[in-house]
């Protein structure tokens, strides 16, 4: 199965016959030029169809067919992975590349062929996709993109919210004055995203997942950890009593998924930390 690569605004390369890899493998330019004339209104020659695509490394010297895009910049320069994560969602930039098959379908008033839309349209189809991911991440999105790779300063501006950057800059840098661990930036897979993540050897201490306008850290408690929350528990905030109380547990433990955004949350992660792993000081 081919890996699914989503672009800034919604579009998928994987699926466009205009991407670099689909034409290598078949070129089927000639149909993607009548069709796009056909349903979009607009030609371009199938000898000049070719695209490596916009969220490269080298998106801004890339070959590209849309160069003159609004929404790839909009993105990038507000630091999201596509515009589902806008608070300005749809906006006008959005809407000039917007594709809606109930659209095309009332323009047409005619059903469109199975081939036309898989080749044609479905590539684009950005709004259905878009609201779709807008829905299954709800109001704290985070970075899901394996093709995107973010560095901490990319995180940052992903979370936005300044006075929940404030929060993640002070438990890096308490984690980084008071531990001796191994930093690593690492893709969790689909479900969980992009991650920082500290180490002592192979064993993880902290992951910390940046969100829009919060972050959540990942503990991974053994019963002897657990034994030791269960000695300090009066430490923490209410909210994360329940949280650790309520967390399923499985034979080796439980997984301790706790959102920061604001100080309480903070202070618990650090009390939580600690338990994990005492300070060197």
């Amino acid at each position: 199965m081919t890996k699914e690569i989503l672009t800034r605004c919604g579009y998928r390369c994987d699926l466009c016959l205009a991407y670099k890899d689909n034409i290598d493998k078949e070129d089927r330019r000639q149909v993607l030029s009548d069709g796009w004339f056909k349903f979009f209104g607009f030609r371009i020659k199938a000898e000049d169809i070719y695209c490596e695509g916009c969220i490269s490394s080298d998106c801004l010297t890339a070959r590209l067919i849309d160069d003159g895009c609004p929404v790839r910049p909009c993105v990038i320069e507000k630091g999201y992975e596509n515009c589902s994560q806008c608070d300005n969602y749809i906006c006008e930039n959005l809407e000039e590349r917007a594709v809606i098959l109930e659209n095309i379908q009332e323009k047409f008033q005619e059903k469109i062929k199975r081939n036309d839309y898989k080749d044609i349209i479905k590539p684009y189809e950005n709004i259905k996709r878009l609201n779709e991911l807008r829905e299954a991440q709800g109001q704290y999105s985070r970075m899901f993109n394996e093709n995107i790779k973010p560095n901490e300063d990319t995180m940052k501006k992903f979370i936005e919210e300044k006075n929940v950057v404030e929060l993640w800059i002070e438990l890096i840098n308490f984690i980084e004055h008071n531990y001796r661990l191994d930093k690593y930036i690492k893709y969790g897979g689909k479900n969980y995203g992009w991650e920082l993540q500290y180490k002592h050897g192979k064993k993880t201490i902290i992951s910390i997942h940046p969100e829009r306008k919060a972050f959540t850290v990942l503990f991974t408690f053994g019963r002897k950890e657990l034994e030791s929350f269960n000695s300090i528990k009066g430490q923490v905030s209410k909210a994360t009593l329940e949280l650790v109380n309520n967390t399923k547990q499985y034979h080796d433990g439980k997984w301790i998924w706790l959102r920061v955004i604001d100080n309480v949350q903070l202070s618990d992660a650090l009390i939580l930390l600690n338990i994990k792993k005492k300070t060197n000081h």
